[in-house]
């Protein structure tokens, strides 16, 4: 299950199971309440029976001073107990307090509170059943119209790729005729779609073999070679050791050319691009416009601005991922964007 799905399941089993949860709440509650006073008015019940016969050592006898605050027939909570008031036949001013003590009543209320908590565990478990039936129930359409989707995009995927290659095929041919300024747009151009087919076609990456020596400064070469006659306005500073790297070269160029373009694309013009490495470290650094939240740069088609898909840090991430790569990300808006991957 996908990220995302997770993340929906989750929400939706919430929404559903925290309403059912209160509500189930609060009819146990009332249950509580009511079967409370059941019990107490059983309890005055069988002390009313007590005071027929007085047969039994379940309640205890005490002889009080009749007021008008002491009602007949009524259940008290007193220091001993529970207790109730029952006239003597006499003419006395006296009543009779009968009282159940106070260790049996805390007995049988603690074996009610046993039988309301096993209760309510039962009802909590059928509740989140419920709720997990419910969400994936609701969910089936949403990943059926995702598979869909994700079907949809690979064929396409696959037909982007035929054209690309095609173009940049042709227009090789078309240098050896004659060398055009027209001839090298159009192959940058077709550059860009066959590097917009890249980052689509690990739009969900699996994992990958790290059994490549890989040059960083032979990629990072590459890459600002094509962006400089992309962006000529930009200025590449380089300081780079010749760090090879045990890892995958695809996905190790898939990562430094999503970084670098972004570097280049969201610079300020005239801007500059500072490539460097530091023990396992390369780190690129620009004097763009700066990212406004770096928490959710990483999220898929989150952008925060109109340009691009808004996929391709995301595959970054997935790619750092997968080859162990740690990336981290410090920006200050107007000043510059600072990445760095640490290779372990």
């Amino acid at each position: 299950m996908k990220n995302y799905e997770k993340k929906s399941l989750v929400t939706t089993i919430a929404l559903f199971f925290i309403p059912l949860l209160i509500l189930a709440s609060i009819v146990l509650y009332m249950y509580q309440v009511d079967k409370i006073k059941d019990i107490e008015q059983n309890i005055l019940y069988k002390m009313k029976d007590y005071t027929f016969d007085f047969k039994g050592d379940e309640f205890s006898l005490d002889i009080v001073q009749d007021d008008k605050q002491k009602k007949l027939f009524k259940i008290y909570h007193c220091e001993e107990g529970l207790c109730a008031y029952f006239q003597i036949p006499t003419t006395g001013p006296y009543l009779l307090k009968v009282i159940y003590d106070k260790k049996k009543y805390e007995k049988v209320y603690q074996e009610f509170l046993i039988k309301i908590f096993k209760f309510s565990v039962v009802v909590s478990f059928f509740l989140l059943f419920l709720s997990v039936g419910f969400a994936m129930y609701s969910l089936r359409p949403m990943k059926e119209a995702l598979r869909l989707l994700e079907d949809f995009l690979k064929d396409l995927i696959h037909d982007l790729n035929t054209p690309a290659t095609s173009i940049l095929l042709n227009s090789k041919l078309l240098r050896r005729r004659g060398d055009f300024e027209e001839i090298e747009r159009i192959e940058l151009s077709a550059k860009s779609i066959s590097s917009l087919y890249k980052n689509l076609e690990l739009i969900t990456p699996n994992e990958m073999a790290k059994s490549e020596d890989v040059s960083l400064e032979e990629l990072v070469n590459g890459k600002i070679e094509i962006l400089h006659k992309l962006y000529p306005k930009i200025k590449f500073n380089k300081n780079m050791e010749n760090l090879i790297i045990k890892s995958n070269k695809n996905a190790l160029d898939r990562i430094i050319d999503n970084l670098l373009t972004n570097a280049c694309k969201y610079n300020k013009k005239n801007g500059e691009v500072n490539i460097s490495t530091n023990n396992q470290k390369l780190i690129i650094e620009d004097t763009g416009i700066g990212i406004k939240d770096v928490k959710k740069v990483f999220q898929r088609y989150y952008k925060e601005n109109d340009t691009g898909l808004g996929i391709g840090m995301s595959i970054v991430k997935q790619l750092c991922d997968i080859l162990d790569i740690n990336i981290t990300i410090n920006s200050v808006i107007d000043k510059g964007t600072k990445i760095e991957l640490t290779f372990k």
